[in-house]
């Protein structure tokens, strides 16, 4: 009725038993590698990005620039992009997402530097918050006065004065601002 299972139970039970220091033996290894392997950083304290083409001064706030790029459209008519991030301090190291405001100003230049005045809401001098979250009122410009300065190999502006508003907030900004014309 038994069948004598002497060599075939001790083949099973040798065979289960290698198997498992196998595997056992191949997770130790996989562990180890995976532990060894691993690369620790330092934590991520939060980056910012400028452009380093000048300063913007926002309300009595310093921000970063991330970009001033002059675009000639034609022989005498050039358009200036300057976009700087309006987050706090804060906001930068949390690692929020970057709140640009951008400001564009077109105008034909009759020389190497030229004194111009704008007027409110003129539409050759504009800003333009991009990425704001809960903000609905946009920016507009109240007027400003600004210095061009044209050289061989750059353009250099200085914000003299601009008034910045949102709603009923009005903020005062200044700043020099080096267009580099060498990519």
């Amino acid at each position: 009725m038994y069948r004598n299972l002497g060599v075939e139970r001790d083949l099973m039970v040798y065979l289960h038993m290698r198997l498992s220091l196998t595997h056992m033996s191949l997770l130790a290894a996989t562990i180890s590698a995976l532990a060894l392997g691993c690369t620790r950083y330092d934590p991520y304290e939060g980056e910012t990005f400028d452009c380093e083409c000048g300063n913007l001064n926002w309300g009595g706030r310093e921000l970063n620039l991330r970009m001033a790029e002059v675009e000639a459209l034609d022989s005498a008519q050039f358009r200036y992009h300057i976009v700087a991030d309006l987050r706090q301090e804060e906001a930068i190291v949390a690692r929020e997402e970057p709140r640009d405001v951008v400001l564009t100003l077109t105008t034909e230049l009759g020389g190497t530097s030229a004194f111009l005045s704008f007027l409110a809401n003129d539409e050759n001098f504009t800003i333009q918050q991009v990425n704001s979250p809960n903000s609905t009122t946009p920016w507009t410009m109240d007027g400003a006065s600004v210095n061009v300065m044209v050289g061989a190999d750059m353009h250099t502006m200085t914000i003299n004065e601009l008034s910045a508003r949102q709603g009923n907030t009005v903020l005062p900004v200044t700043g020099t601002l080096t267009f580099d014309l060498v990519d």
